[in-house]
């Protein structure tokens, strides 16, 4: 028979006070990380009320743990409003960030993180908060590097593009055109290259703002009624986008393009000196233009670059026409390149006389290009192209070497002592081996320094800056000479003139054409040639082509002439024997300039067509 069941023997009796001073000591431990926890620790009811927090939260939010307790939760913290939710929200499981609101009014942000537990069989709701304001800063300034251009603040490439999608979309609801513009400064590069890029920051700088202000209340602009919005962008480089919405025609956008124009006409005050920055503008319409936002870029790309074909400091719009002209283009430069490889260009040289004497003293040298199976393609059709591409220096630089070559060769045939000339490029000027590079091609052939003579645009010389005059006193130091080509076409001053080593000025031949009959053309070259020998300058006339306009021109004082009148570019062997039946002519007429002959009689009896 068994006995009743007895219940199982507990703990013995000195076990006890060991479990309840663990339990106590667990309890010190948990409320030691409650109160000095880093985040914030708070627990609510089922009714969203606070029923602890610790100092940490208290301290963040900016009052007393006592004051928080029995207080509703959603009073200090936003309910996700961002995402449309209610209170209800800030108890669902899981994490998420929102605003938490101090006792004094301010916000911050917060990282808050829920779970769910029960006490006694009561729900409770643990949350952790933790103050993520330096994180969000931290953010705010990654997404502004990625997204706006550090040096002038204004949008970059990548958040160009996204709001020129947001403008296409728009454009495309609203049914009005929007316009796209690139802005490219003209020769910016000479201002880095001779102030330095820190200059050239501050110029960037100031257009920024310019651009900015000229486009502020550019109601006037949007007929429809509204506030046409803008958008300006900083694409790299000297590269800004503009932006222009709620257009009614494209007339407005040619009135924004004037605006900016005229805007940067105004001078910018850099260190010592006042800078005038011109820019060229390409247009497109959207959608008229393309529907594709690439496409449209590379429409407005293309308009960018016929501004500056059309002389800079102007805006063009693209048409269907501008598009047939870039392919034919693309193709001219990829003939160009191949041509480069297949080293068809030629010299051609075009003598200069002494306009007292007769005599040939000189010789120009041109580049033609003599593609297989085709005639000569004159330089019209083909320098711009090279330049534009780059491919200019490497044509170039043969060009200088093969002209020292064919000089020395003259020299060796029997030829008297003659002058080259030979044009340079922007790009080639502002290559920094330039002299040196000069210097090696005059002792490669052994040609005298004095016997070269360098064109240079008016244009390249008006750019005054330390690095052209730099350039110039290398060349004239080495013995160089250097000629300002087209004299007259651009801005030039007698106050520029002085501070540059310029030895030779050339009238431009629009001024030589109606020399003879035009009042105007005549005081023109009267004020060339008097303002250049003031300065000890050689003056050399281009384009004469008959013996009137060169009786004017040696009435004048003008020095030598170059043109048809003379002779046409002809190539080397050519030239030879134009030369040689010259010195024949002279020995048979025994012309003399204190002969009853003229000169320019003699010049044009021996003329070959080259």
């Amino acid at each position: 028979m068994t006995g009743p069941r007895l219940p199982p023997a507990g703990p013995p009796a000195r076990q006890l006070p060991e479990r309840r001073q663990s339990r106590r000591n667990g309890a010190r431990q948990l409320l030691h990380l409650f109160e000095h926890s880093a985040s914030g620790l708070l627990t609510c009811d089922a009714q969203g009320r606070i029923v602890l927090c610790s100092p940490v939260a208290a301290r963040l939010l900016g009052t007393e743990p006592g004051t928080l307790c029995g207080q509703p939760l959603a009073g200090w913290l936003d309910p996700l409003a961002a995402s449309g939710a209610d209170a209800a929200r800030l108890f669902e499981p899981g994490q998420c960030e929102t605003m938490a609101h101090r006792a004094n009014g301010s916000s911050f942000p917060v990282e808050l993180t829920v779970s769910h537990t029960r006490l006694d069989g009561v729900p409770q709701s643990i949350l952790i908060l933790r103050d993520i304001t330096d994180r969000r800063l931290t953010q705010e300034q990654l997404s502004y590097l990625a997204n706006f251009d550090s040096l002038t603040g204004l949008p970059n490439r990548t958040l160009f593009r996204d709001r020129l999608a947001q403008a296409m979309a728009r454009a495309r609801r609203s049914r009005k055109p929007m316009a796209l513009m690139l802005l490219d400064l003209d020769k910016f590069k000479l201002i880095n290259d001779s102030l330095g890029h820190e200059v050239g920051d501050q110029v960037l700088r100031q257009v920024a703002e310019m651009l900015k202000g000229c486009l502020r209340g550019g109601d006037s602009l949007a007929r429809g009624g509204g506030e046409a919005p803008f958008t300006v962008s900083r694409l790299g480089g000297d590269e800004f986008t503009v932006i222009a919405e709620q257009l009614a025609s494209p007339e407005d956008a040619a009135l924004i393009a004037r605006r900016i124009i005229e805007a940067l006409e105004r001078p910018i005050h850099l260190l010592d000196h006042e800078r005038h920055v011109s820019t060229s503008i390409g247009i497109s319409m959207y959608p008229a233009d393309d529907t594709d936002l690439d496409g449209l870029i590379r429409h407005t790309d293309m308009a960018m670059y016929r501004a500056k074909a059309m002389g800079r400091g102007t805006y063009s719009f693209f048409s269907a026409e501008l598009s047939a002209e870039l392919a034919a283009r693309l193709q001219l430069e990829n003939e160009l390149r191949q041509a480069v490889e297949r080293q068809e260009f030629v010299l051609h040289y075009q003598p200069k006389a002494n306009l007292r004497s007769g005599e040939v003293v000189g010789v120009e040298a041109l580049i033609r290009w003599q593609p297989p199976g085709r005639g000569l393609v004159p330089p019209d059709r083909f320098i711009s192209a090279l330049e534009d591409s780059g491919m200019i220096l490497p044509v170039g630089a043969w060009a200088i070497r093969t002209a020292c070559a064919e000089l020395a060769a003259w020299d060796r045939a029997g030829l008297p002592p003659l002058t080259l000339a030979v044009n340079l490029s922007a790009r080639q000027f502002g290559q920094p081996f330039l002299a040196g590079f000069i210097r090696d091609a005059l002792a490669e052939a052994g040609i005298s320094p004095q016997r070269l003579e360098l064109e240079l645009t008016e244009r390249l010389l008006m750019e005054d800056s330390g690095a052209t005059r730099g350039v110039l006193g290398a060349l004239a130091a080495m013995g160089v000479r250097v000629a300002m080509d087209d004299f007259g076409t651009g801005y030039s001053s007698l106050s520029y003139l002085k501070r540059f080593d310029i030895d030779t000025l050339k009238i431009d031949r629009s001024f030589v054409s109606e020399l003879a009959s035009d009042p105007e053309d005549q005081a023109i070259a009267t004020a060339i040639v008097a303002m250049g020998h003031s300065l000890n300058m050689k003056i050399v006339a281009e384009g004469v082509e008959t013996e009137a306009q060169a009786q004017f021109l040696e009435a004048l004082g003008c020095d030598e002439i170059q043109g048809y009148l003379l002779s046409r570019p002809m190539a080397s062997a050519a030239f030879v024997e134009w030369m040689r039946a010259r010195q024949a002519a002279e020995r048979t007429y025994g012309a003399a300039p204190d002969s009853d002959s003229h000169p320019m009689t003699l010049m044009t009896m021996q003329t070959l067509d080259g």
